[in-house]
């Protein structure tokens, strides 16, 4: 699994005890299982992105990533606030 400048700088601004479950959570659901395989809380985005292919949900933290030649690129990690995604303090539209 490989992170993007980004999404290290993302979790770099975390509280510790988030950044320890999102890490755990990644590590279960996109190295140890099948990350292109959906489930209840993996999924292929609905809609065309630039940013992502598909979408790991964990609490209210939302981690996008891209599967290429079977390596997990993540690219982007946000918080949803109500109706809003939340990256780097801005709401972010994909």
């Amino acid at each position: 699994m490989l992170l993007s400048p980004d999404a290290v700088r993302q979790l770099r601004a975390m509280r510790g005890s988030d950044r320890a479950l999102l890490k755990e959570a990644m590590r279960m659901q996109l190295q140890e299982a099948d990350a292109q395989a959906q489930t209840r809380h993996r999924f292929r985005l609905r809609r065309p992105s630039e940013v992502a292919d598909f979408e790991l949900r964990v609490r209210d933290w939302r981690v996008f990533y891209r599967v290429r030649a079977r390596e997990v690129q993540v690219v982007l990690i946000g918080r949803k606030r109500g109706s809003h995604l939340i990256v780097d303090r801005r709401r972010f539209v994909l």
